[in-house]
């Protein structure tokens, strides 16, 4: 069945692998506002750096340090080709684009149900 996804938000760890596997017409897209990848960048510095927190004389200021040094290397461009999205849009090329997606998926079904059902022999 094909399947697309625009991601506009938070998208994080499985629910983003969630949006498809890039076979056949399942694509995934992304707006630049999105955030998304393995986790949250707050839940994980809690998770990354807890010692170095818990140790430090100011947790607060160490935080801080440490989201600025990471947040200057974030980028979307980076996280899309990580987590296999196939483009980055601009939002107001949304529709169109989901339009052509409709037109091709349609045809996809038709040539696959105009082939018959699949045929699948015993099981070892």
């Amino acid at each position: 069945m094909p399947w697309v996804s625009v991601l506009v938000r938070k998208v994080f760890g499985v629910a983003g692998a969630a949006h498809g596997n890039s076979q056949k017409l399942n694509l995934r897209y992304a707006w630049p506002s999105g955030d998304w990848g393995s986790l949250p960048i707050e839940g994980g510095i809690e998770a990354a750096y807890r010692r170095e927190l818990e140790a430090a004389e100011d947790p607060v200021a160490l935080r801080a340090e440490i989201e600025e040094r990471l947040n200057a290397v974030r980028s979307p461009f980076r996280t899309a080709e990580r987590f296999g999205v196939e483009e980055i849009i601009d939002p107001r090329d949304t529709r169109p684009l989901l339009c052509d997606w409709a037109e091709r998926a349609h045809e996809i079904i038709g040539h696959e149900l105009a082939e018959g059902p699949k045929r699948r022999g015993p099981r070892p």
